[in-house]
């Protein structure tokens, strides 16, 4: 027999992302949209004029993620506004139109099982405050590497699949077949995820999509995942 969560999972991921989906995943697919379509336009030439050609180039410069700027901010202690709005932005800027569409395709249906198990707040923290710790650890990483740049929603996606993995985990109560099924959705994801890295980029941004999982399945379990707080609180008080 089909295990019912697996069952489910499949569903979602091929349902249609065009209804059904809770509001707050709309406002993050939304907004990339906006960007991307935006950039695209202008790369086209439709908007913007002659100088609409290079609006992606300086959308990356302005808003995308730099290892580089953040070491720089470390070695002076100093954090300008300006490039601290960088940690929050990179997830909507993205190198072309093929990966703003994956990441929102991704969004959509990983979105749906998020937001209807966390709720709108806690799913909005999760899709918005774990991409800005993997941005951080990937710049320590890499504060050296030329190619520490990092732009784009998968490491949002990959946040979700990681809250994806503890929702299974947790449903499996123990089972250790279930719990193990559970980190399937990653193996798959990293797969499809190297695929694409050699068709559309290079460099090193995959760090900070496996460390957003990580993060996404850790705050899931302590923090903003369906009664874990409340878990972690009597632990603490136990």
């Amino acid at each position: 027999m089909s295990d019912p969560d697996d069952e489910r999972l499949l569903r979602d991921l091929n349902s249609s992302p065009i209804n059904k989906l809770p509001g707050a995943v709309w406002l993050l697919i939304l907004a990339i949209l906006a960007v991307e379509i935006t950039l695209s336009l202008a790369g086209q030439g439709v908007i913007g004029g002659q100088q609409g050609v290079g609006w992606r180039v300086r959308a990356i410069e302005r808003f995308a993620f730099s290892s580089g700027i953040q070491q720089w901010m470390l070695d002076n202690a100093r954090f300008p506004p300006m490039h601290l709005v960088r940690y929050v932005t990179y997830g909507f800027v993205h190198a072309s139109l093929m990966h703003a569409v994956f990441a929102v395709v991704l969004l959509a249906a990983l979105g749906k099982m998020v937001g209807e198990s966390f709720g709108a707040i806690r799913f909005l923290v999760l899709a918005l405050a774990v991409p800005v710790g993997a941005a951080f650890l990937f710049g320590l990483v890499t504060s050296q590497d030329q190619l520490g740049w990092l732009l784009g929603g998968m490491p949002m996606a990959f946040a979700l699949v990681g809250a994806v993995t503890w929702l299974r985990w947790r449903d499996a109560h123990g089972d250790r077949g279930k719990q193990r099924r559970a980190f399937a959705l990653i193996g798959v994801l990293i797969g499809a995820r190297l695929a694409f890295a050699l068709l559309a980029e290079t460099g090193p941004a995959w760090m900070a999509e496996l460390t957003a999982f990580a993060l996404g399945f850790a705050a899931s379990a302590l923090v903003l995942g369906p009664g874990s707080w409340q878990r972690l609180r009597s632990r603490i008080r136990g």
